[in-house]
């Protein structure tokens, strides 16, 4: 069973997709050899200081090790509402970069590694999709977009840069960042993230965290193959929700309405306007136009009427004399 964040009160829903991504298969471990810089000597790949969240299913001696998805589903819902780390972490340039950084929009954080050539890179094509049949309607500026090499060393920023241009991610607000080894723990603990190593690469939950403007985690969404709806539902949550701000400009205002005016249309993936939203809000605002003409012109007469009497000249009782 996967859990999927939806709706404003549990954040949660129940959607048919793959929660775990199983590491690569042992035949295609040669394939795996050149994206992972030595990463297999021996038996297993290194990973990173293991925590709580990455604890193996119980297994028969021998066995190979699996995530328990159980847990791994607790873990991450558990992370809902916690702050950020501010940790420091390295673009795909070397260049020093902190989650604060981000701060002031939404932020949707998937967590990868580069050596694998199967899971990581469908989820991250799929990422790519519902991220363009967002942008389409809710606008290219008002999210950013992160992935997080959690297998280090070896998710290097020349790493990370090869991988996101092997699979043609080239993206203005999508960024691919490297954790020190020693953060990794503090990341995927905060984030709920899970993950084992295993003979053949790594499991892990497969999906996107959504985190508010202010650095907090609002949502989780699972699944291999995310869907702009998915990922839309939470967001517009946060862009809808969050009060305007003092200084908002027309623009901003009409923005928001904009965003409230869009629905995700299942036929095209994407989303698209709601014509019939827009035209009751439109005859909405002629009636209240309307209703506020009258009075205004109303009230003007009156005004003029009361004017009237009170210059008109009195007339006096009685004759003269």
């Amino acid at each position: 069973m996967l859990l999927c964040a939806d709706g404003p009160r549990t954040r949660t829903a129940v959607h048919a997709r793959r929660l775990i991504g199983r590491s690569c298969a042992i035949a295609a471990l040669a394939f795996c050899l050149p994206f992972t810089a030595g990463a297999f000597d021996g038996a297993a790949t290194p990973a990173a200081p293991r925590t709580p969240s990455t604890e193996a299913t119980a297994r028969e001696p021998g066995g190979v090790p699996t995530l328990n998805e159980a847990a791994a589903l607790r873990a991450a819902l558990a992370a809902i509402g916690r702050p950020l780390p501010d940790v420091l972490l390295l673009d795909r340039q070397g260049r020093p970069v902190k989650l604060s950084d981000y701060r002031g929009k939404p932020l949707l954080v998937s967590f990868i590694y580069t050596g694998c050539f199967q899971v990581c890179p469908t989820q991250t094509r799929a990422l790519l999709q519902a991220v363009q049949g967002l942008e389409r309607m809710l606008g290219e500026s008002q999210f950013n977009i992160v992935s997080i090499g959690f297998n280090q060393p070896f998710d290097s920023p020349d790493s990370m840069r090869s991988f996101a241009r092997q699979h043609l991610i080239e993206h203005r607000n999508w960024e691919f960042l490297s954790p020190s080894r020693e953060a990794v723990a503090q990341l995927t603990n905060t984030f709920g993230f899970s993950y084992v190593a295993t003979p053949a690469g790594f499991d892990h939950v497969l999906g996107v965290t959504v985190v508010d403007a202010a650095g907090r985690i609002h949502a989780q969404v699972f699944g291999d193959r995310l869907r702009a709806d998915q990922l839309g539902e939470p967001l517009r949550q946060l862009l809808l929700g969050t009060p305007p701000a003092a200084t908002s400009t027309l623009a901003a205002v009409v923005e928001r309405v904009r965003i409230l005016c869009t629905v995700y249309d299942p036929e095209t993936g994407e989303y698209r306007y709601d014509w019939k939203l827009i035209f009751e809000l439109i005859g909405g605002a002629l009636f209240f136009f309307s209703v506020a003409i009258y009075l205004f012109l109303e009230w003007r007469e009156q005004r003029r009427a009361r004017r009237s009497s009170c210059t008109a000249p009195r007339q006096t009782s009685g004759s003269t004399a």
